[in-house]
């Protein structure tokens, strides 16, 4: 066990107001932390990469002589402590993620998610959608199958967090299969007990060699907490409007074009 570890920790921590702080941004158990502090016990290889990604160091730089170590941390840029700032984002995140928990759970389940295709235009694009807990945030998968692979169609796989920022329920996710997009979902909340539809903007890029960004009107019909996956999933793909895959409902919250005096996409609740 490296004796210059639990020095060079303290100082770390000694940049923050406490322990508890790093602690609970690091979602570390307070007390197995102190161990580490202390010298009694080193953190396991995937903590200890956490603890270097939070702080903003190497492993190597972290079992350095503490002197070398201190000047070290004194020399790189910080910002709110030896935290630099390519953190700020994730650490202001993982608070906004778990306060976010209680407010979504009336969210949970599946759903049929529609929107104006932005690479087919004039189509309406039908995916299904689970919104699920985490111990660490409500997540979000998404599935769009059109057609059948290696047969002109293609299946697009989301994932990524919801959570809620004055009274409005955002998405952030990643498409998984290529891992060249992510999209943006800002939705209403529901005004009701009883979830039915979400209204709200989603942007992305085109599937096109153009890969032009783009921005749409959504909406997203909640099926409940259990569905027939694989019944759900036969029933998505692309549509024209006023197909009966397409409820009345759903045309309304993603019909409509830009405000012509302003120019913005403007979205309408479900």
């Amino acid at each position: 066990m490296s004796r210059e570890l639990p020095e060079n920790l303290r100082l770390l921590c000694s940049y923050y107001p406490s322990i508890a702080e790093v602690c609970r941004k690091l979602g570390a158990n307070r007390s197995q932390f102190n161990r580490y502090l202390s010298g009694q016990t080193q953190p396991s290889l995937r903590l200890m990469r956490k603890i270097c990604d939070f702080f903003g160091v190497e492993e190597a730089e972290l079992l350095m002589p503490h002197a070398q170590f201190k000047e070290l941390i004194r020399l790189k840029p910080q910002s709110g402590g030896a935290e630099i700032e390519r953190n700020q984002l994730r650490n202001e995140a993982e608070g906004i993620l778990q306060a976010s928990i209680p407010q979504l759970e009336a969210y949970a389940g599946f759903y049929f998610t529609y929107y104006n295709s932005m690479s087919n235009p004039g189509k309406i694009l039908k995916g299904l959608t689970k919104i699920y807990r985490t111990p660490y945030s409500m997540n979000i998968k998404t599935l769009e199958v059109i057609g059948r692979r290696g047969h002109g169609g293609f299946t697009c796989k989301y994932q990524g967090s919801c959570y809620m920022l004055g009274d409005r329920l955002f998405i952030t996710a990643l498409e998984t299969l290529t891992r060249n997009e992510a999209i943006q979902i800002i939705l209403y909340p529901s005004y009701t007990n009883r979830i039915r539809y979400l209204g709200g903007i989603m942007s992305g890029v085109s599937a096109h060699a153009t890969r032009a960004p783009a921005a749409t009107r959504i909406a997203m019909e909640f099926l409940g907490r259990r569905i027939d996956l694989r019944r759900s999933l036969a029933l998505c793909g692309l549509f024209d409007p006023g197909s009966s895959e397409v409820p009345d409902a759903v045309e309304r919250i993603i019909s409509g074009h830009s405000d012509p005096a302003s120019h913005l996409l403007m979205a309408t609740p479900g």
